[in-house]
């Protein structure tokens, strides 16, 4: 087996808003020279130098945005708890990251270490289908053509793609639950941002030319991409939220029933029926977020923890584990062509027994016990797939594909650990161009078909966002998110096991979901690299194993990829965490 020394968490009632404590947490109270260096580091996309950030009292790791991790410091620094940072983070995520890939309609998920119970819990805040949508095979295709590199088109009922989304009612359960600061502290930010412009950056600026018909579709999508009415916004422009910050405004006056029953629901329900979608208020007002027991799997003498069942990527995750534990591959996957290939391939059997019956049930049969999720965290599941894992990936299997995401790991002083994904599920912007009081609207149940077309009208759609936390005698050692892809967090676990340097594995070259190759055995397709990341001497050397390898040009590789972030607590009560140039990922420590 193999020994992991040093183990990972991959990556909210609701006080009422006074004038004063919105203040404590508000930009405008932070210094002009502190906005600036925070902008700038914004503007630079990713982080210019490898560091390690370390700090004794607590620490918040977060993907895409500088600005948004300091809010959630600054919560940490008020005596807030690593609920409240997390809320924090995650709102000015969605703001500076212009609504883009992360949503305020979008969806959540949380696994959360309480350092006063010692328990971990599991928060899911997914998706809710609309009861009135009685015929989801139907509902027609999200234009996806960002991640699968091929061309798409936009037809269709637009209304029938939107789903009821849970991700502001779960910053409400999780700051109700876990949180001590006022509500509306930690929306101060996202408000401020919104009212005085977020600078666009060489990535948000790039996203508008290639949403720009899809926004152009309605008069409120051309209002948000084009603000003075006939130039998109450009790099080092501000990009002023008015209509934004008026709905936030009403959030923290009135928690998260402003978006499930306020005048932002109606507006919302209102505008996906014009377009052909089938919502009700009811729907919304009935929205609940759910607490679950997280799923786990024993490895080395720890535990890792992800979001509870149904969760296909939860589960995909822990099985690569568990899995990858059996096989030992001696070396990390980037430095040895025969660990490589046990890597990838575990991570392609991983991936598709989380979200094909089909196969789980071929893969059971072949193995002589059930390969239902609850089985595969166990160790004689691993021990039996050891070696097996490319005669187990001898048939097809299409993949469902990706989307976009938001992590982050947040690690308090008193030892509180929260881990949260949040998504919109969808293109950047969605394809509809509808916009509702300036919250672009995403479009998940086009992605989501296969999954509505088992469930009830009006029922729970299954999450696959995978937050991990692990744990080593009953004390957190590690938090660690990955996105919507399986791959970037196993990547990091696995790199980690046998005392790996946390920098070196972050920055680590990614192994990439094969969308392009939708035919013919899983275990004979390419795996794709980005290029020049690995030397050519040793992808020649994987091939020699027999594993086909194709290298993607950037900007697909960023497409594919997916982003992950890590928190870790040492032995001395450290808390930490990595940023490496090019991985969209920052940390600050209190």
């Amino acid at each position: 087996m193999l020994i992991a020394k040093r183990l990972m968490a991959l990556t909210v009632g609701l006080a009422l808003m006074t004038s004063q404590s919105a203040a404590a947490t508000s930009p405008q109270d932070w210094s002009a020279a502190e906005r600036t260096r925070l902008e700038q580091r914004e503007a630079a996309v990713w982080p210019t130098e490898l560091r390690t950030v370390r700090g004794g009292k607590g620490l918040v790791s977060a993907t895409a945005s500088p600005i948004a991790v300091h809010a959630g410091v600054e919560a940490l620094r008020q005596g807030g708890t690593a609920a409240d940072a997390a809320v924090a983070t995650a709102l000015a995520q969605v703001t500076t990251m212009l609504g883009a890939n992360v949503s305020f309609a979008g969806v959540a998920e949380l696994v959360y270490f309480d350092a006063k119970t010692g328990k971990v819990n599991a928060m899911d805040a997914g998706w809710n289908g609309w009861r009135g949508e009685t015929s989801p095979a139907t509902i027609p295709d999200t234009d996806l053509s960002e991640i699968t590199g091929k061309a798409g088109g936009i037809s269709g009922a637009a209304g029938r793609k939107t789903l009821v989304p849970g991700f502001m009612a779960g910053m409400a359960a999780m700051h109700g639950r876990f949180g001590r600061l006022p509500f509306a502290r930690l929306v101060a930010p996202s408000i401020w941002y919104a009212e005085h412009g977020v600078p666009v950056t060489p990535l948000t600026g790039a996203y508008f030319p290639m949403a720009a018909k899809k926004l152009a579709r309605t008069p409120e999508g051309r209002r948000f991409a084009m603000p003075d009415g006939t130039h998109l916004p450009a790099t080092g422009d501000r990009f002023v939220q008015g209509d934004l910050a008026a709905t936030l405004k009403a959030v923290a006056a009135h928690g998260a029933s402003a978006l499930y029953r306020g005048a932002w629901a109606r507006h919302f329900v209102a505008a996906v029926n014009a377009a052909g979608g089938r919502a009700t208020m009811a729907d919304m007002a009935a929205y609940k977020v759910r607490w679950t027991e997280p799923l786990q799997v024993g490895v080395a003498g720890a535990t890792v923890y992800g979001p509870g069942a149904p969760n296909s990527t939860g589960c995909g995750m822990l099985t690569a584990i568990n899995l990858l534990d059996h096989e030992e591959p001696v070396k990390p996957y980037w430095q040895d062509a025969q660990a490589f290939r046990k890597t990838a391939l575990t991570l392609r059997l991983a991936t598709i027994l989380g979200w094909s019956p089909e196969v789980e049930a071929l893969v059971g049969k072949q193995l002589g016990m059930s390969a239902g999720c609850a089985s595969r965290l166990a160790p004689t599941f691993g021990a039996a797939a050891a070696g097996k894992v490319e005669a187990l990936l001898d048939r097809a299997a299409d993949p469902v594909p990706g989307h976009h995401s938001a992590s982050v790991v947040v690690i308090d002083k008193w030892g509180n650990v929260a881990a949260l994904v949040h998504s919109s599920n969808t293109p950047l912007w969605g394809d509809s161009g509808m916009v509702v009081d300036g919250v672009p609207i995403p479009v998940p149940a086009g992605l989501y078909r296969h999954e509505l077309v088992r469930i009830a009208p009006g029922a729970r759609v299954p999450t696959d966002m995978a937050p991990l936390i692990a744990l080593r005698g009953g004390k957190p050692v590690l938090a660690a998110i990955g996105s919507s892809l399986l791959q970037e967090t196993v990547r990091i676990v696995t790199g980690l096991i046998g005392d790996g340097d946390p920098a070196t594995v972050m920055g680590a070259p990614p192994l990439l979901l094969n969308y392009e190759q939708l035919t013919g055995p899983v275990a004979g397709r390419d795996e794709l690299v980005p290029v020049g990341r690995y030397p050519p001497a040793f992808l020649d050397q994987v091939r020699a194993t027999g594993l086909p390898v194709r290298e993607v040009e950037t900007l697909r590789m960023w497409a594919l990829r997916g982003t992950a972030v890590l928190g870790t607590i040492g032995p001395d009560g450290a808390r930490s965490g990595e940023e490496v140039p090019q991985m969209l990922g920052f940390a600050e420590a209190e």
